[in-house]
């Protein structure tokens, strides 16, 4: 028989917001959002030493979110901070660290929460959520040269979280917010816009939503700071609740999964957070781990040389590592 299992494995000695991921030839990265330090870290996986190495530092003003972004083998990062605007860096290969691209046009966007990056057809474009009273999420698009602004998004609304979702085959976001329930846009083929489609009711105070598939079926986490966080299940056109799992202090709920074993990880900025596993036969999250991090933020899996990673950002504390390992009991 064999358990999985989460191992701390070492902590980046930093406080941080977010943490993304990349591959590029053949490297795996990530970035850390690290507004202490006024850093974007970024890590590169050491093949022969088989850990985690620092490789660049970007350097800004309260960054609170890096997203990378590859187009046409190019490796962006973008780089959202509450203050002095936001930019893009490149890769340069010549040079093997990341230089300034492009300052993003922030005009309308005054307090960055999070950014979101997809692709519609051949086009790419990222989000970014704006949390203050009065922000204007704005979409950007690529057009081969660098991003522009392409189309403001629900104003006034203290935006906190944006997520790109495919609902039967159409382009969809939604964005969750501190005053009102979550939004869904859909892209309009024909005006190459998105529109207000609708709302999910009953999900007041939504802090972050993201979603996930388990097999054929499409899930959303979304993330209450107080009360009950919430599992939704999309079905016939519409999201239904399907389990709510109590909240202490969350800002995140993170669903993620290594091979066949779906996981939600639950924050807690006061208590232990929780580490959830489905169970399909009762189609239901069950606990299956208590992990200590301080107000952590954010959990992002990272997986190289055959062995799986969780970054867990913590806004109060060391950045953990944990190693997901399946235990054979049968020895």
């Amino acid at each position: 028989m064999c358990c999985p299992d989460f191992i701390p494995l070492h902590s980046v000695s930093t406080e941080s917001l977010s943490v993304d991921t990349f591959s590029h030839k053949n490297d795996v990265y990530v970035a850390i959002a690290a507004p202490n330090i006024e850093s974007c870290m970024v890590l590169q996986w050491d093949h022969i030493e088989m850990n985690f190495r620092t490789y660049d530092n970007i350097t800004g003003q309260s960054i609170v979110g890096c997203k990378s972004v590859i187009i046409q083998n190019q490796v962006f990062v973008i780089v959202a901070q509450l203050f002095g605007g936001s930019h893009i860096y490149k890769f340069d290969e010549d040079q093997s660290k990341f230089t300034k691209f492009q300052d993003i046009e922030v005009s309308k966007i005054s307090k960055p929460n999070d950014i979101e990056a997809f692709q519609i057809g051949n086009d790419w474009f990222f989000i970014i959520a704006d949390s203050s009273k009065a922000g204007l999420s704005t979409l950007y698009k690529w057009n081969d040269k660098g991003f522009y602004s392409y189309q403001s998004l629900h104003e006034w609304f203290r935006d906190t979280d944006a997520e790109f979702v495919n609902l039967d085959g159409k382009a969809h976001l939604i964005l969750a917010s501190r005053s009102q329930v979550p939004v869904i846009y859909q892209w309009s083929r024909s005006t190459q816009k998105f529109a207000l489609q609708g709302e999910i009711p009953n999900m007041e105070d939504v802090v972050a939503v993201k979603a996930f598939w388990i097999k054929e079926d499409l899930y959303l986490a979304m993330t209450r700071y107080i009360g009950d966080s919430k599992v939704l299940h999309w079905t016939a056109k519409e999201f239904s609740e399907v389990q709510a799992l109590p909240s202490r202090g969350s800002m995140i709920l993170q669903p993620f999964s290594f091979k066949e074993r779906y996981y939600l990880a639950l924050g807690s900025d006061y208590t232990f957070s929780q580490v959830y596993l489905w169970d399909a036969e009762e189609k239901v999250f069950e606990r299956f781990k208590e992990v200590y991090i301080q107000a952590p933020r954010s959990f992002t899996v990272v997986s190289t040389d055959r062995r799986d990673f969780v970054f867990a950002s913590s806004f109060k504390g060391s950045t953990q590592i944990f190693e997901h390992i399946i235990i054979d009991l049968s020895l």
